[in-house]
């Protein structure tokens, strides 16, 4: 039986939302992806589901709670702090690369412009994020 991988995907453009989704669909049917728009829908989903993500993909130039904020509260909380999250953004400036990893990201990603190139980097996200690295075992959520 194969396991089931949830991903939530922080973005604010439609288009990229689908291609993404578009991409997981091409490596794998075993994902469950969730779309949120911004950082606080992020956080509100996070937050209001009893099973944490195994993989956040986030956007940094949004409204209402960039990236950038969301990354910090979750890698601040004790409770979200090992969550794995790739920043996948059209940045490739040196600045966001090194806040991100100040931060606390897992990884920094710039988009391609192509849909090929797209599913690349998700099937190489897939394998190792889901194949390779081993990630703490999810703990019982006890209060917030």
């Amino acid at each position: 039986m194969n396991k089931t991988y949830h991903v939530l995907v922080v973005d604010d453009d439609p288009d990229d939302q689908l291609f993404i989704q578009m991409a997981f669909e091409q490596v794998s049917i075993h994902y469950r992806i969730q779309l949120a728009s911004n950082g606080l829908e992020g956080l509100n989903y996070i937050e209001n589901n009893s099973i944490s993500p195994d993989l956040i993909l986030l956007d940094l130039n949004m409204p209402f709670l960039n990236g950038f904020d969301m990354l910090a509260y979750l890698k601040q909380s004790p409770r979200y702090r090992h969550l794995p999250i790739v920043i996948l953004t059209t940045s490739d400036d040196s600045d966001d690369i090194d806040k991100g990893y100040d931060l606390g990201v897992n990884s920094f990603i710039t988009k391609p412009n192509d849909f090929q190139a797209l599913t690349n980097i998700i099937q190489t996200i897939h394998f190792y994020w889901f194949e390779i690295v081993k990630t703490p075992a999810r703990l019982p959520v006890i209060g917030h």
